[in-house]
């Protein structure tokens, strides 16, 4: 199969979709932070979904349920602050993901990516690892929401987890993001086409 991309932009092209689905997979799991709602009982916490919670049986007693699901509507995630994270994170996942998906297929498709194509997408790589990073730095803002004082034991507030302590899906996002940034260092030697160039 011939490429355009130097060995330096197959490498490029592997870290691309490494990183990408470490963020899109840290993203959606939601075990970014981990608190206790009773002993033994862990709960966790991402920016639109949740794991072990409090629900209303059919005697309107609260029982406590072991299952993952997401807010109802974007409206329930219970903090403005994690609305925005949701937002950002998810757009810059996903971009990161698509930009991927274009560099694995320079590794197979001939004339795919040029010099100045690997610098874009590398561009725009940046700006993913940019949109993840600030949603994960407002993410903190909202801890001072009632479920996380249920499991952080009443003394979590902004930037500040009390007891509760981060889970892998937080590990998953920074190491992705740190993984994109790389990558648009390495887009920019990716290709050895140059634009409007054609090997024989």
């Amino acid at each position: 199969m011939a490429t355009s991309l130097t060995a330096l932009g197959i490498l490029w092209a592997f870290l691309s979709l490494v990183s990408a689905l470490a963020c899109s997979t840290g993203f959606y799991l939601p075990y970014w932070i981990k608190g206790e709602l009773t002993k033994g009982f862990a709960t966790y916490f991402g920016s639109f979904r949740r794991c072990n919670y409090p629900v209303l049986n059919d005697k309107g007693q609260i029982e406590l349920l072991e299952a993952c699901g997401r807010y109802s509507t974007f409206a329930d995630i219970p903090s403005p602050w994690w609305q925005a994270t949701t937002v950002l994170v998810g757009v810059g996942s996903g971009l990161s993901l698509l930009l991927a998906v274009t560099a694995c297929a320079a590794c197979c498709i001939s004339y795919l990516i040029h010099g100045r194509m690997a610098k874009i997408v590398g561009f725009f790589q940046f700006l993913s690892a940019v949109l993840i990073a600030v949603g994960v730095a407002l993410y903190p803002l909202g801890w001072d929401n009632i479920e996380v004082q249920q499991a952080c034991g009443g003394q979590s507030k902004p930037y500040q987890l009390g007891p509760c302590e981060f889970s892998y899906s937080a590990h998953l996002l920074v190491g992705g993001t740190v993984l994109l940034l790389v990558c648009s260092t390495l887009s920019c030697k990716a290709s050895r086409l140059k634009p409007g160039s054609f090997r024989v």
